[in-house]
């Protein structure tokens, strides 16, 4: 073997270490859904399901952006997002008032973010199969 294929095949051992460390380096979620599967977007999440309450919609809504889009909710673009999702029954601010310090927090800067029981509704919910009940 001559020098330059010594060389050539440290700068390739070497491109190799630092590609494993990036790979190592990145954490992985599992709410990252695997590569080449589609998102899934709020509306088909919501579809057909039941909830007891306005406060159990917020908080996917909430859960939603937190734990699926990686981006917390505003508590400004609540209603809009309901709005969206075509959830069941009005809008109501007063679910936002029961909510809150329930399912989520809400930060100065506006944005939301799970408590320990919201992301356990969360977990919970996004577990369960749709009823069909719901959607006749």
């Amino acid at each position: 073997m001559s020098k330059d294929q010594i060389k050539q095949i440290f700068a390739q051992i070497a491109d190799h270490e630092r590609r494993l460390k990036n790979i190592e380096g990145t954490p992985r979620t599992s709410a990252t859904p695997p590569a080449g599967s589609k998102q899934r977007t709020l509306r088909e999440i919501v579809k057909g399901r039941k909830f007891k309450n306005g406060q159990e919609q917020l908080c996917v809504i909430v859960g939603y952006h937190e734990v699926i889009l990686k981006n917390p909710a505003v508590r400004t673009t609540l209603k809009d997002e309901w709005l969206a999702a075509k959830m069941l029954n009005k809008y109501d601010g007063k679910f936002l008032e029961r909510a809150k310090d329930v399912f989520f927090r809400i930060h100065s800067d506006d944005t939301c973010v799970l408590t320990q029981t919201g992301e356990d509704f969360f977990e919970q919910f996004l577990k369960n199969e749709p009823s069909n009940e719901a959607s006749k």
